[in-house]
């Protein structure tokens, strides 16, 4: 089993992960695709800010245990009514790896360059906590009958006393045509991440083309990342509206099993994912959705 440092390093490489990717985590078309929306079941689709044209009730908290329980995540999702811009959706993220040993200290080289088991200080070992903290505002608008959205994303870093700021855009546009749905993202629009080290990063941005269509109680969705060739697969079976399953897969996941359950004024997800590459481990998410009005409706 690989180390905690170890695995977020080969997080970093493999994926160019960011906290805003734990956005997608629930693979219900309604709720994450780019070519996808679904108004009846009160989702979120911040993966696509275009198709958030609804008016949604729901308040959402989620809490992940990712690849092994190294990487923890949480996340709430609500919407606010403003008198200047109407409808904004809002994600507000955290994702941490706890307790990674730090050596940095602990090695007195004798002049060789070699490490060797008499040099290492174990008193000196100490650990650190790698965090960071994220917020997605989300807008769609209408432009001549045309469904538009934009996301504005910022987060905070922090990683052995280093910090960093990031923002970034993504630009969707979505379309509906009876039981098929189309969507195109521009995603990580001039991204750039400065650190208190001086150092600027900047990521690389995505366009990722995204349809779904349904028949009967079965949904399909297929997104595909023109830049990295990246694709997301999903099925979803609806059983009374009360009810949903999904099964997908991707360029990194291998079997991502999904269940959804929806009752009158709250909803209940769980997932599970094995990924392609078995060093990760497996990843769990449990999420809980509530209806606003129900605080209306105890104060009355």
């Amino acid at each position: 089993m690989l180390n905690k440092i170890i695995i977020l390093v080969f997080i970093n490489a493999l994926f160019s992960y960011s906290i805003f990717n734990h956005i997608r985590d629930f693979k219900i078309p309604s709720l994450n695709y780019v070519g996808s929306s679904n108004f009846n079941n009160n989702f979120y689709n911040f993966s696509n800010p275009a198709c958030n044209m609804g008016t949604n009730d729901y308040i959402y908290s989620s809490i992940g245990k990712h690849f092994n329980g190294v990487l923890n995540n949480e996340q709430i999702i609500f919407s606010l009514n403003t008198e200047k811009f109407n409808q904004l959706n809002i994600a507000v993220l955290k994702s941490s790896i706890d307790d990674i040993y730090n050596t940095t200290n602990a090695w007195i080289d004798d002049g060789d360059g070699i490490v060797d088991i008499n040099e290492i200080d174990y008193n000196k070992i100490n650990t650190f906590n790698h965090t960071n903290l994220g917020v997605i505002i989300s807008k769609p608008f209408i432009i001549k009958k045309l469904n538009f959205g934009i996301n504005s994303k910022f987060s905070i870093g922090s990683v052995l006393g280093e910090n960093s700021f990031k923002h970034a855009f993504d630009l969707g546009y979505y379309k509906s045509n009876n039981n098929f749905n189309f969507g195109i993202l521009i995603k990580d629009l001039l991204s750039y991440s400065y650190w208190t080290s001086n150092t600027i990063n900047h990521e690389k941005m995505s366009i990722i083309f995204g349809s779904n269509f349904n028949y009967k109680s079965l949904f399909f969705s297929y997104d595909y990342n023109i830049i990295n060739s990246e694709y997301y697969l999903g099925l979803e079976y609806q059983y009374n509206n009360d009810i949903s399953f999904q099964l997908s897969n991707s360029s990194f996941e291998k079997i991502y099993l999904g269940a959804m359950i929806n009752l009158s004024n709250f909803n209940i997800g769980y997932y599970f994912v094995l990924p392609k590459y078995e060093e990760l481990g497996t990843t769990q998410k449990i999420m809980i959705g509530i209806n606003k009005n129900i605080f209306k409706k105890l104060k009355g």
